[in-house]
């Protein structure tokens, strides 16, 4: 949520940044402080924006990453279910009916 107010804080710096400068263009009196200030917040809004859209990228790739070993974890602990699920089966045909114990699963 912090990138999207810092996104619209800069597109908000652009957009009246722009409407200084075509003030400033439109009067074409001597306003030239009037365009150094909307050149400032121009680079600023710039930068912001820039900023925000890098660590978006960034979170969007430790995402991808999450999900990608969330996934790998996934498979791993329905193989150990299966195999749990065998090894139980084989015991219950190997040993006795006396000894009714199953293997567990350890967290």
């Amino acid at each position: 949520m912090a990138q999207t107010a810092e996104q619209e804080t800069a597109r908000q710096l652009i957009s009246e940044a722009s409407q200084k400068l075509s003030e400033a263009v439109q009067r074409k009196a001597n306003n030239l402080q009037g365009a150094k200030v909307a050149q400032a917040m121009l680079s600023v809004g710039n930068e912001k924006l820039t900023a925000c859209t890098k660590q978006l990228g960034d979170i969007k790739h430790e995402k991808e990453k999450i999900e990608q070993k969330l996934k790998s974890l996934s498979r791993e602990l329905l193989i150990r279910r299966a195999l749990l699920t065998v090894l139980n089966l084989l015991h219950q045909i190997l040993l006795p009916k006396k000894t009714k114990t199953s293997l567990k699963l350890k967290h």
